[in-house]
């Protein structure tokens, strides 16, 4: 199987073309959602480590705690824009999971 890496509309003859830009945009922004949810993952893990390691401390499980907190609201606020992105789709057929410009 032969991978064609370079998308058609961005290249013409060789060279790029204006539309490069709106490719290497989408190339920049389609892997954030899975980065992100990646972090909070490596978040959660990191202040699990951190609550068991705490002990009697209650300001270092308290510290602990609050990331553990903020790295599940990202995941959820993720998770719902994510969602709002999906419905909007199915409502109005306008694909908004990709980016580009016509």
């Amino acid at each position: 199987m032969k991978w064609n890496l370079i998308d058609p509309k961005c290249v013409s003859d060789g060279a790029a073309t204006i539309r490069g830009i709106t490719c290497l945009i989408q190339n920049l922004i389609s892997p954030l959602p899975g980065i992100i949810i990646l972090a909070a993952l490596a978040m959660v893990l990191w202040a699990g480590i951190r609550m068991i390691s705490a002990g009697a401390d209650s300001k270092s499980y308290s510290n602990a705690s609050n990331t553990f907190y903020y790295a599940l609201v990202g995941l959820i606020l993720l998770s719902g824009a994510w969602l709002i992105l999906i419905v909007i789709k199915n409502l109005t057929g306008a694909d908004v999971t990709n980016f580009g410009i016509n």
